[in-house]
């Protein structure tokens, strides 16, 4: 990559004063009986910390907090359903956004900060980071940091989760270097796996059982998820759960003139060989064909 990168360390007045909003609304008073949030953590991302297992500390919670995060949108049904739900129990998410997802439905972006939850990042294209070169990295990074940034009403957290959960010492370096987060999980809904949201919230429910806290993976690109959404936070209060809400102690720093990356052709996931490699319902396939289908609409 020829492009000369140059770091922005101004953080414009109007950032600060969102940062202000999205604190005070931290602070927010919620109707009895609703699930609210127990505490909200200032998280310092100096160096690039790991958050969950198996490399974060597991005594970042206490136990009983659990900490809701989604992955793979925004997606305008789906991911509005969910804001619903969290609204109607006043609690927090951590949304971890794909840069081709923001690039077709943009007002989600704004949708989801101005209502108090914390955005992150989850690449632009959802590669497999841990193949990727450190020019790649940093443009599927930096990408989708700038186009979240540039659509969010709020300052963006420092935040990032790796596709698959697969990263490599260059990724995690690029990341210690930039003094992003990188987040891992320590109960997954495995939401991927299912076409149901009763076997989302036993899955959530079993793992905390075992766990007693931790950080919840799922995926605000699935109906199933978007419908269990609701019921799962009764369920996280009827069992004494206490909802922690993620803020970043200082936003991210954005890398001026990032372009995305170069789209990849596309591909069709649904051929028997695909089947076959990946399985009907797999993770691969599926995330594939979406972002593929994400892909075509950004073209």
């Amino acid at each position: 990559m020829q492009r000369r990168w140059k770091l922005s360390f101004a953080v414009s007045s109007a950032l600060l004063l969102s940062l202000s909003a999205a604190h005070a609304r931290a602070d927010e008073t919620c109707a009895a009986g609703t699930l609210g949030v127990s505490r909200t953590i200032e998280v310092d991302t100096t160096g690039g910390p790991w958050f969950g297992e198996p490399h974060g500390d597991r005594d970042f919670l206490k136990p009983g907090e659990v900490v809701l995060t989604f992955d793979d949108g925004p997606s305008p049904a789906d991911t509005r359903e969910i804001l619903a739900a969290l609204a109607k129990q006043c609690t927090k998410a951590t949304f971890f956004m794909v840069g081709e997802m923001v690039a077709v439905h943009p007002e989600i972006v704004k949708e989801v900060a101005s209502q108090g939850h914390t955005i992150g990042t989850h690449t632009w294209s959802h590669p497999n980071v841990a193949r990727l070169t450190l020019p790649e990295i940093q443009h599927e990074v930096e990408a989708t940091f700038d186009i979240v940034q540039k659509n969010s009403p709020e300052p963006v957290a420092p935040f990032f989760r790796y596709p698959y959960l697969s990263s490599s010492k260059l990724s995690e370096d690029y990341m210690k270097s930039r003094n992003i987060g990188q987040f891992a999980v320590d109960i997954d809904s495995s939401d991927w796996r299912v076409r149901g949201s009763a076997p989302v919230i036993s899955r959530v429910m079993a793992g905390l059982k075992a766990r007693g806290r931790g950080i919840i993976l799922m995926h605000d690109i699935h109906k199933w998820t978007a419908d269990a959404v609701g019921q799962l936070l009764t369920k996280l209060k009827a069992g004494g759960y206490k909802v922690v809400a993620l803020k970043a102690k200082t936003p991210v720093q954005i890398i001026a003139d990032v372009t995305p990356p170069a789209p990849k052709p596309a591909v069709k996931y649904a051929s028997r060989k695909t089947k076959r490699a990946y399985g009907k319902y797999s993770l691969r396939g599926r995330k594939a064909a979406h972002l593929s289908r994400t892909r075509a609409a950004v073209e």
